[in-house]
């Protein structure tokens, strides 16, 4: 997957492509970041969907879209505080829901990517954490927040902190 910004007088705008190999699409979505966005998909096999993921970039450039700066992303932590050093079945169930909800909400709003969970030491003990980074970090908190109260994992067992 290919995902370009661009920086408006609103906000910021993204587009992004790739090819879905089990459908033979290939697939663009675009939008304005923390909004739904648009998507559509034409028939495609490999190397027609190579041919127009290098269209995809040539226009994206020409409209003036690229990739985000370093220095222009926020992270913020995502983390699961657990009772031992590893996850129980019902830790490992809960930290699963929380990783799919986030994902699929940032990535409809092209609010940015999470990592997969890691085990990291945390006051004293140890918690499940997801790095995210963002362009925006305020409309991916309300983003988290809001995955998190969609899923059926207490929104009081998730800590939310910036990088």
């Amino acid at each position: 997957m290919i995902t370009l910004y661009r920086r408006e007088d609103q906000g910021w705008t993204y587009r992004e492509a790739w090819y879905d190999e089990a459908a033979g699409e290939f697939v663009v979505h675009h939008g304005e970041l923390g909004a739904n966005g648009k998507i559509s998909a034409e028939k495609a096999d490999a190397s027609e969907a190579e041919q127009l993921l290098e269209g995809f970039l040539g226009q994206c450039r020409e409209d003036g879209y690229e990739e985000p700066k370093d220095e222009s992303l926020s992270e913020l932590k995502l983390m699961y505080p657990l009772k031992g050093e590893k996850p129980s079945a019902s830790e490992d169930r809960n930290v699963t829901t929380v990783h799919r909800e986030v994902l699929g909400v940032l990535a409809w709003r092209g609010l940015g990517v999470i990592s997969d969970p890691e085990i990291e030491s945390h006051q004293g003990g140890h918690a499940s954490v997801m790095r995210l980074k963002t362009l925006h970090q305020g409309k991916a908190r309300e983003a988290v927040k809001s995955a998190v109260r969609g899923s059926d994992v207490p929104a009081s067992k998730i800590e939310l902190h910036a990088g």
